[in-house]
């Protein structure tokens, strides 16, 4: 009754301004209670401890005018209290409730979603960075070839002698050092489909200038070689073949990067705006369509170039000419990652705007979705990475031997495996893998790579566009089971694939896998919930840190008990946990098991 109640509460309150030892009272909370949950908020005051029951712990929330939510925690009697919640996590156990008939939540700010090309470009999944100029073709000396990074992207390489194969373009290399003697676009696409990849984006003009096409607005193009005398048209043969072959046209061009134009031909700044901006034009309108920019950062400008003025004029003209072009890769639409980030969301810019800031860092309740592209994998390198011991070679280099100590020339590239476990680091943890294999100097692609993307790309399908058992798409509340396959008897398995709905916006904010063995209804864990307590979100190609929490995009998981082979585990039921969301209902694409079906041991 009302004055039972009232002495109760009176009771509470002296317990706990007191902090007595075991709090003992009976409640009459009654309202919502979840079990197995913790609400998310921070604690409006420190937590009591020995208190005997749930019942209790509501009893002493009930007592507090601020407090409306409380969470108990059985193992340590601890009663803890908030004023409302922005969520909930799954925490066994733990117990949760509210003292009002309706939950106090704290209004969640607007989820960010990918537009229309965001959407498309995870799709792609896997792209082609294909470097191919006037690098390609240069001769280093004798001395460089043991050196340190042997390697040449512009006209201010240092430790490089600037004298070899440059003539009167000192220090740009001469325009009649590019001459293929077998290019052949459509040998490029065949490549391409073999690996899978739907997008390939080529070096308009790298940062020392050179261009592929005859542009109007520079006189280092293929225009002033000796190739095909004067009258070939790298991007015209590019893009056409693109465009038989179904594969996205894309263009890297260092507008902010222009050695020539810098050195050699020392333009004026407004000058060297025009100009840029005019290449950029020229590729919209005439090798197209273009399905996105890939912008670098490095930076060589005449002195007196106004940057803010360059990029303003250079987003204006690919929003006005070509509003379906995305701009990339650490600016605009798309936002690189060579970590490998599964959260997609920061508070800028805008994508789909003329904001030309850069991106930020990607956090939780970020304003705007930006997905994740990862590069820096190329064909010829290290094992991972750029360093002077192990280079990595942009541009195709058959000297390719720095510091090898069995001489030189060496060519040396990825194999299928390579290839694959990069797939499964970069793909598998959300980012869209943008990978660098360019033509050799004859213009074709060399015949061992081509024969390499054909086996792996053949592994990628037979392992990952087939399952062994999937679920199609569900979504729920947060909650132990929010997916669940049924898998067939005797089924072995080496990877758990798991798809969120991105149309809804990034969902998931941690995530743990189970699975239950044949004739058991115990749940055991399969794939571990991410443990990182420093809110850490990189992923790293070597597996130097752990996974992030996110899904994302894609998640490829490895099993942590054996799921093939004699002793694997005979497994009936799969499911997958929501730990913690970042907005409900969570969206799940789909949930799949699938074999490795590789080739090689």
């Amino acid at each position: 009754n009302h004055s039972s109640t009232t002495m109760m509460l009176a009771m509470a309150v002296v317990l706990v301004v007191l902090g007595c030892g075991m709090v003992s009272a009976d409640g009459g909370c009654g309202l919502r209670i979840d079990t197995n949950v913790n609400y998310i908020n921070k604690d409006i005051r420190p937590p009591t401890e020995k208190v005997e029951s749930v019942s209790v712990c509501c009893t002493l929330c009930a007592a507090m005018p601020d407090c409306k939510v409380y969470s108990y925690v059985h193992e340590k009697s601890l009663c803890r209290y908030r004023n409302s919640t922005s969520g909930k996590v799954v925490a066994k156990g733990v117990t949760s409730g509210y003292t009002l008939s309706a939950p106090p939540t704290t209004p969640p700010a607007p989820l960010a979603v990918p537009n229309q090309r965001q959407l498309e470009f995870m799709e792609l999944e896997f792209t082609q960075f294909m470097h191919f100029g006037i690098p390609t073709f240069w001769n280093p000396p004798e001395d460089y070839l043991y050196g340190k990074n042997p390697t040449y992207h512009d006209c201010h390489t240092t430790s490089i002698d600037h004298g070899n194969q440059t003539g009167k373009y000192y220090p740009c290399l001469d325009p009649d050092v590019f001459f293929p003697t077998d290019l052949n676009a459509d040998d490029w696409m065949a490549a391409s489909a073999s690996l899978g990849m739907k997008e390939i984006i080529i070096t308009a003009h790298h940062e020392g200038g050179f261009a592929l096409w005859p542009s109007k607005f520079t006189p280092y193009s293929v225009a002033a070689s000796r190739w095909k005398d004067g009258k070939g048209d790298v991007l015209r043969e590019f893009a056409d073949a693109a465009n038989r072959w179904g594969i996205k046209i894309s263009y890297y061009l260092n507008v902010q990067d222009d050695g020539y134009m810098t050195s050699v031909a020392n333009y004026s700044g407004p000058e060297f705006i025009r100009r840029q901006v005019g290449m950029v034009t020229e590729v919209l309108t005439e090798y197209g369509p273009v399905n996105r920019f890939w912008f670098d950062g490095t930076s060589s400008m005449p002195a007196g170039t106004n940057k803010t003025e360059l990029w303003n004029q250079v987003y204006e003209t690919i929003r006005t000419v070509s509003p379906s072009t995305m701009i990339t890769s650490y600016r605009g639409d798309v936002c690189t990652s060579n970590a490998g980030d599964t959260l997609y969301t920061n508070d800028g810019p805008p994508p789909n705007s003329t904001d030309t800031s850069s991106c930020q860092a990607h956090h939780e309740g970020g304003q705007y979705f930006h997905p994740s592209e990862m590069h820096g994998i190329t064909i010829q390198e290290g094992p991972d990475g750029n360093s002077d011991a192990m280079p990595t070679f942009w541009f195709w280099h058959p000297w390719a031997c720095a510091f090898n100590i069995t001489g030189c020339p060496w060519i040396g590239h990825a194999n299928a495996s390579r290839i694959f476990d990069s797939y499964i680091v970069t793909v598998g943890r959300g980012a869209t893998l943008n990978m660098n294999i360019p033509p050799e100097r004859t213009g074709r692609m060399n015949a061992s790579v081509v024969a390499v993307m054909a086996e792996a790309g053949k592994a990628i399908n037979d392992t990952f566009k087939q399952s062994v058992a999937a679920t199609g798409a569900v979504s729920g509340q947060c909650v132990e089971g929010v997916a669940e396959l049924t898998v067939p008897a005797d089924t072995q398995f080496d990877y758990v694939m798991t798809m969120e709905d991105l149309t809804h916006g990034q969902r998931f904010g941690n995530y743990s896998i189970e699975f239950q063995r044949v004739g058991a209804t115990v749940w055991e864990t399969l794939v571990p919930a991410s443990q990182r307590s420093d809110g850490g979100l990189q992923d790293r190609p070597d597996g130097s840190d752990p996974r992030d929490s996110h899904i994302g995009h894609k998640r490829i998981d490895l099993p942590v008990v054996m799921t093939q082979g004699p002793t694997a585990v005979k497994i009936a039921k799969v499911r997958l946990n929501c730990l913690r969301a970042i907005a409900e209902p969570v969206y799940v694409r789909s949930l799949s098991l699938h074999k490795k079906t590789v080739p090689w041991n």
